[in-house]
């Protein structure tokens, strides 16, 4: 089986390219009734956090499931769109109905054809559409077209910058696609025709109708969005402290991704400034409660707090330990961010000052 592997350029055949990007101008999604407003978002939402799979490396093989990946991905970038689409968004429906337009197929369990979002749990994806997407090119002019056609201007802005696409342009101050990224706005022929090139030139006229204001504010989720999507999947859903990974049959998982220089304070959504953290661990970091030396062990404030509990749920045991990283993990947290979460938090960074040792 053909993998995909990031980086890689495969060029692809203008027609399939062509052919391709009009199937995502017709995703036909329903409008929304009620609360809901617009278009529904579930289905470019689906196929956006598909290509953004594409892209990390993740999405080997034409066959998926719902995984934890698929399931983050799809709640944080969901999260977007929430303040027109208030209700929850469920994964199933798109990976079911997206079948009918020829994007994969869609079996149960047992591998026969599935006939309900109930039972559809294992999608294959069409060889050709698989095949574009191991392509850098497309997979920019894939997001393009998804954003600008099934998204309002706010959304845009987010989107983009979630997905590390969008700059300030120097004249209006909008944003455009990194040229650099495989794209340039001057491009008088993008793969794919004229449609393409109206839809992006649409979404970057509407653009410029946010107001300041409401720009940096949907910037600002952008970016979180990326950083919760980049840190949590990037360390592999394992909590740093612990080293616990716990996800469930529909893909959700325990840990979150937590500021280590707190956010409150520097805005910083560098990943290097994120950790994998179980809810508790993440309340406790927050709280101050324990912090990382500088040695790169674990140091607690126990003036702080009283625990009383099993010896696995409590915080002392855990004193003087080395954070915890799943196999094959080769990002790590920036020592100065723990410096700047020790001195917010007034702890101190010797490990040896503290009382108890919990080894490694």
């Amino acid at each position: 089986m053909r993998k995909h592997h990031p980086g890689n350029v495969v060029p692809m055949k203008p027609e399939l390219v062509k052919k391709w990007l009009g199937k995502l101008t017709r995703l036909n999604p329903a409008a929304g009734r009620g609360k809901c407003r617009g278009k529904a978002p579930h289905k470019p939402l689906l196929l956006l956090c598909l290509i953004d799979m594409a892209e990390a490396g993740e999405l080997t093989g034409r066959t998926f499931m719902r995984t934890a990946g698929l399931v983050l991905r799809f709640k944080t970038y969901g999260a977007l769109v929430s303040d027109r689409w208030p209700t929850r968004l469920d994964l199933r429906m798109p990976f079911f109905y997206l079948r009918t337009q020829g994007f994969w197929q869609g079996f149960t369990l047992e591998m026969m054809e599935a006939q309900s979002p109930e039972t559809c749990f294992v999608c294959e994806l069409h060889e050709e559409f698989f095949d574009l997407l191991g392509d850098a090119d497309f997979r920019l002019k894939a997001r393009l077209l998804l954003v600008s056609r099934y998204f309002e201007p706010r959304e845009r802005v987010a989107l983009l910058e979630s997905f590390g696409l969008a700059t300030p342009h120097p004249a209006s101050g909008h944003l455009l696609p990194n040229a650099e990224k495989g794209t340039a706005r001057g491009d008088a022929r993008p793969t794919g025709g004229e449609n393409l090139k109206a839809e992006i030139l649409k979404a970057e006229t509407e653009g410029m109708r946010l107001n300041e204001e409401a720009e940096d504010a949907a910037r600002k989720k952008g970016r979180s969005a990326r950083f919760a999507v980049q840190v949590v999947s990037r360390y592999k859903f394992t909590c740093a402290l612990t080293g616990l990974c716990c996800l469930t049959a529909d893909g959700a998982a325990i840990v979150d991704a937590a500021h280590i220089e707190p956010f409150a304070e520097s805005q910083n959504d560098d990943i290097e400034n994120g950790l994998a953290l179980c809810k508790n661990a993440h309340w406790m970091f927050d709280e101050g409660l324990w912090s990382v030396g500088k040695d790169g062990r674990v140091v607690l404030a126990k003036q702080r707090f009283t625990e009383n509990g099993p010896e696995g749920l409590r915080l002392q045991p855990y004193a003087g330990r080395l954070l915890q990283f799943a196999a094959g993990v080769t990002l790590r947290p920036k020592a100065d961010y723990f410096g700047q979460h020790r001195g917010f938090h007034a702890i101190s960074g010797q490990t040896g000052m503290l009382h108890g040792n919990g080894g490694d």
